[in-house]
């Protein structure tokens, strides 16, 4: 029995992973005033950011159809079975697309809401590879991937609340809106929704509230996968001062960096 993957663009893939065959990405897309573009394949990340710095309009996303998620399932009809890992679906409507695809298609699918993003649905999609790389079946691959979810945590750094309170994707953190005396906040995103972690002052010391609460699972040994939105030196410190220098790095794309912004930088780990 084979098993392939589908997933949406806010899910991080190291190139390895992009390029497998068993493995489709389905694009979000997002909107510029009336100008319309896909999620990691119409701009380039430089220039997505410097459209969000200069633009009066500031941008929309979207799920991707039903429709798309059909031709998705349709490319790996080679497969035996299939895994459809969303983005997390207190943020968007794409699992429920993903879900009203399934039922359009006459084969086994199992569309499952990785309740987080980019390089936390990244770390729970590679535990399933790994599964399926060892040769298990399907029911271990969903197991290792419900596992994933309940441990995944993402910890991350925001320059300005501004971004997500526009983008209304502030969830818990909504409180902390409002602060004065340079607060900056270090947020975590868990079971699917944004919420408060610690309220830090000041740049340095919203660095060491994210150093601290990572050093145990560095020396645990727990998969992590860091990532950052135009902030590649504020995470070059949090790597240099974890230790860990050749952990796997992304960009964060224009579709979630939207809703975080510039400067915004962080990791994921199970």
């Amino acid at each position: 029995m084979t098993t392939g993957i589908v997933t949406d663009s806010t899910t991080t893939l190291l190139p390895e992973v992009a390029g497998r065959p068993d493995v489709r990405v389905v694009p979000l897309t997002f909107r510029f005033g009336e100008e319309v573009f896909t999620d990691k394949v119409d701009m380039t990340n430089e220039e997505f950011f410097a459209r969000l710095a200069s633009s009066k309009d500031f941008p929309t996303t979207s799920q991707p159809s039903a429709g798309a998620f059909v031709e998705a399932y349709e490319e790996l009809s080679a497969y035996d079975d299939l895994l459809v890992l969303t983005l997390s679906s207190e943020l968007s409507g794409t699992y429920e697309s993903a879900r009203a695809a399934a039922e359009m298609v006459d084969r086994k699918i199992e569309v499952v809401d990785s309740r987080s993003a980019e390089v936390g649905s990244g770390l729970i999609l590679m535990e399933a590879l790994k599964v399926i790389d060892s040769g298990g079946d399907f029911g271990e691959v969903l197991r290792a991937v419900r596992q994933a979810i309940r441990r995944c945590r993402a910890l991350f750094a925001v320059g300005t609340l501004e971004y997500l309170e526009r983008s209304g994707r502030i969830g818990r953190a909504q409180r902390l809106l409002g602060s004065t005396l340079d607060i900056r906040p270090v947020l975590v995103l868990e079971d699917g929704v944004i919420s408060p972690y610690k309220r830090t002052r000041g740049r340095k010391r919203q660095l060491a509230a994210i150093v601290e609460r990572m050093r145990p699972v560095v020396e645990e040994g727990r998969p992590i996968f860091f990532g950052h939105v135009d902030a590649a030196e504020p995470l070059r410190r949090l790597m240099e001062e974890l230790g860990v220098p050749d952990a796997p790095v992304a960009e964060i794309g224009g579709v979630v960096g939207c809703h975080v912004g510039p400067g915004t930088y962080g990791v994921a780990h199970l």
